[in-house]
């Protein structure tokens, strides 16, 4: 379902169903993913529609949450001075935007994956996030392609000990999406502590993979290379 089309396509895939159509210029979009239906008129003589996935945090509604929070199904523990590479899930919504020469217009966001919501760290200080669940995968695992894409981990533990981790969280921010038939992230993560650690995203494109359309750049907010911190514990 990823990818380019023109003003006057169908779409169908999993339970989900995308429509552009109309003569001239007005056109009208339909979309059903699940129970839910809409529709909108566009007025358009040129461009493209994209259907990309796009940062999990846009449902119900901007400003709910700003970071995802991915928790291990079993603990992860890492020796010192260690680095290792595995694989997680991690749920994806779907941007449907309006693309020409000159603007990107979003018209349309939508998931299938479940949505819940976690608080992490203190009730006073803590910052509201995304919450998925997922196993740890030494290669690439199988995915429900518009439900949930693959990001790859590369992690170090830069502290003296031993260190224990149940729990990584993201910056939608800082995310870089990339996709083929699934979608795709390459995340880093620094333990500097037993309770802190650093986590940022690889911004190169894969191999084989197209960027998706950045929400924030689309917006018109430039991006630079920033990690976060988690600072209440892993």
């Amino acid at each position: 379902m990823f990818g380019k089309y023109g003003l006057n396509d169908e779409i169908k895939e999993n339970g989900v169903e995308i429509r552009i159509k109309g003569k001239g210029k007005v056109k009208r979009y339909y979309r059903k993913a699940g129970d839910e239906e809409i529709e909108k008129i566009v007025s358009a003589e040129s461009g493209n529609l994209y259907v990309v996935p796009v940062e999990p945090v846009n449902l119900p509604k901007l400003g709910v949450a700003e970071h995802l929070l991915i928790e291990f199904e079993k603990p992860y523990i890492i020796e010192p001075s260690i680095q290792d590479t595995f694989y997680l899930k991690f749920p994806i919504e779907v941007g449907v935007f309006l693309v020409d020469r000159k603007d990107v217009e979003r018209i349309d966001i939508f998931t299938m994956a479940k949505q819940k919501y976690i608080l992490y760290g203190s009730p006073e200080q803590g910052i509201i996030c995304r919450w998925w669940k997922s196993e740890i995968y030494h290669d690439e695992p199988e995915v429900k392609k518009l439900h949930e894409g693959i990001m790859r981990v590369d992690v170090k533990n830069s502290y003296r000990e031993w260190v224990e981790v149940k729990k990584m969280v993201f910056r939608a921010f800082d995310m870089k999406i990339f996709y083929n038939s699934h979608a795709y992230m390459h995340a880093y993560v620094n333990i500097l502590k037993k309770t802190m650690a650093e986590t940022s995203f690889n911004s190169r494109k894969p191999k084989n993979m197209e960027a998706s359309i950045d929400i924030y750049e689309a917006k018109g907010i430039k991006k630079l290379e920033k990690k976060f911190v988690m600072e209440w514990g892993l």
